[in-house]
């Protein structure tokens, strides 16, 4: 199943909209027909559950980026034009995205996007780039891209839009034509029309929720919740705005939908009021000696700010026109003041600042805890595999004794990757014509994660991996093969099957971490260029050892049988 693991594409492709421009030489005409969708939009079916739509090119230009912008521009034009030319396509044509959920037969989501450049590219180039080992597939007569080691699938409509889905989505959406008229015709017309940054909209009676669930749920909000179609917007103008707009059933549900809608309202003003006496008694406090200490300050201005914060909020909710009602449908404008929204972009920039070593380090760890997963799962294949056949697996060799495909190989069907294991020839070399297009996969079990290693190029010739086996005489991996777990008598718990190198190899070819009892270990270089690397035990277990632990120690954690004794500081 293709799942879409590949964040940094989707976040990098996103949408800009060609728009038909009026011809001049006939206006009248032109003002008889309904206004044109743009073409991004266009693609976007009216009968699909739900859709959301961002401007990001205007939203990147509206005044509340402005911190965000020249910061960016402070990288100068010779870093930006070096960031459009590393990537397909260039980052600076980005301009608009839309994603929308379609629910096939069986009622189940399928998941498409729709992203659009100003600047045409070349769709090849985006398949070779992101779909390695592509396949071409035809649905509808309209063409697929997919690929067996990638989380996407691609269609393309022209040279300045990419269609995406996932899970065969695309074979479900490219069916038909996009739908023109449905639930969310109205929305993606708001959209279109390109007043609003951002636009959402779902059509909640297509969605299955049971409708006990709403009995669930607290009595003065169900008629709320009761909502057929919901719509929100925003509006970054002159006069910045959330506009929510849910449409009913029934004159009915619409108005005891406003009622809960005013009721709530009142209850937070009067929590809001709450608010502001607690705020007012600390601020005008007749027991507070002045003039103040320095250190009182910063509270001081707080709480005269959120006291200003209170009041506007409150005059918020106290406006009639905050909740308007035409018939069935419901509609709630709520003001965005811009100064608040720069403040908070600015605080928001300077944090991302201030906190980006933490950052870092929580990457790092997060790298590490993931590459742990992988070595765990590399030690129940390595188990199973011993379930299966009674031994450990090795590397598979010609007739002639020579190694030719990797352990990895053939541990394949343990992690779930039966149907490329099916596809190599046990007897021919790792890179042979047949066994060549397989090695290339790159299989996620094998892939560091960790911070500094170099699996991920995309331009790496190989499916590679830092994961490798201790092999030499005495090992788990012993060249000699056909071990068992009966033969680490030095126990599971004290023996290294596998480490994390930053040295990585092609998963498929034979090239564990070379081990000689009578010879210096080669150096071990952590992944990360950290001093410490991860290693797999043989009880599954997963330990951190330092580049710097003695080699006596780290040769008697390597030997399977060596009988050497290891003090619990040192492991």
């Amino acid at each position: 199943m293709r799942r879409i693991a590949s964040v940094s594409l989707v976040a990098a492709l996103v949408a800009v909209v060609l728009v038909l421009r009026p011809d001049p030489a006939a206006p009248a005409a032109r003002a008889a027909q309904p206004e044109p969708l743009s073409a991004d939009l266009a693609l976007v079916p009216a009968d699909a559950v739900g859709f959301v739509h961002v401007r990001l090119a205007d939203l990147w230009k509206n005044e509340i980026m402005s911190g965000f912008r020249k910061t960016w521009e402070k990288a100068g034009p010779k870093a930006l034009d070096a960031l459009d030319k590393q990537f397909v396509p260039a980052p600076s044509t980005i301009s608009r995205a839309s994603a929308f959920v379609l629910l096939n037969e069986k009622k189940r989501p399928q998941a498409v996007g729709v992203l659009a450049f100003s600047a045409a590219f070349d769709p090849m180039q985006v398949v070779k780039t992101y779909l390695p080992n592509h396949t071409t597939e035809k649905s509808n007569g309209k063409t697929v891209y997919r690929s067996p080691d990638a989380p996407a699938e691609f269609y393309f409509p022209d040279n300045k839009h990419i269609v995406i889905g996932m899970d065969g989505s695309l074979d479900h959406y490219l069916a038909k034509a996009p739908a023109k008229d449905g639930p969310l015709a109205p929305a993606i017309k708001l959209a279109s029309a390109g007043a609003k940054v951002m636009v959402a909209s779902a059509d909640i009676s297509a969605l299955p929720i049971p409708p006990e669930a709403l009995d669930q749920l607290p009595a003065d909000v169900r008629p709320i919740l009761r909502a057929k179609q919901l719509t929100v917007a925003v509006d970054l103008g002159n006069d910045a705005r959330f506009d929510v707009r849910a449409a009913y059933g029934d004159l009915a549900a619409a108005q005891d939908a406003e009622k809960a809608v005013r009721a709530l309202a009142e209850l937070g003003r009067k929590e809001l009021a709450k608010m502001k006496k607690d705020l007012e008694d600390k601020i005008h406090n007749p027991n507070l000696k002045t003039p103040r200490p320095g250190s009182d300050l910063p509270e001081a201005l707080a709480m005269v700010f959120a006291l200003g914060a209170v009041n506007r909020l409150d005059e918020t909710l106290a406006d009639p026109k905050l909740i308007t009602r035409e018939k069935n449908e419901l509609a709630l404008a709520v003001p965005m003041p811009k100064e608040v929204l720069t403040l908070a972009g600015g605080l928001v920039a300077t944090g991302a600042a201030v906190l980006l070593p933490a950052m870092q380090k929580v990457r790092e760890a997060a790298g590490r805890a993931s590459s742990s997963n992988n070595l765990k799962q590399l030690s129940i294949a390595i188990h199973s595999y011993h379930d299966a056949n009674g031994v450990m697996p090795s590397d598979i060799l010609d007739k002639n004794g020579k190694p030719i495909l990797s352990w990895r190989v053939a541990i394949l069907p343990y992690i779930e990757q039966d149907n490329v294991y099916k596809q190599f020839k046990l007897d021919e070399p790792w890179d042979s014509d047949n066994n060549k297009q397989w090695s290339q996969v790159k299989i996620k079990t094998f892939m560091s994660p960790s911070e500094g290693t170099w699996v991920h190029k995309d331009d790496a010739p190989w499916g590679y991996t830092n994961y490798r086996g201790i092999s030499g005489p005495g090992t788990v991996f012993d060249p000699k093969g056909k071990i068992k777990i009966a033969d680490i008598t030095d126990g599971l718990s004290n023996t290294v099957m596998v480490i994390e190198t930053a040295q990585g190899v092609p998963w498929a070819k034979p090239g564990d971490f070379p081990f000689d009892p009578k010879k210096d270990l080669p150096k071990i270089e952590a992944p990360g260029k950290k001093n410490v690397f991860q290693a797999l035990m043989g009880d599954g277990s997963v330990r951190a050892i330092s580049t710097t632990t003695p080699e006596k120690t780290l040769k008697a954690l390597f030997t399977r049988n060596g009988g050497e004794e290891i003090d619990d500081k040192e492991k």
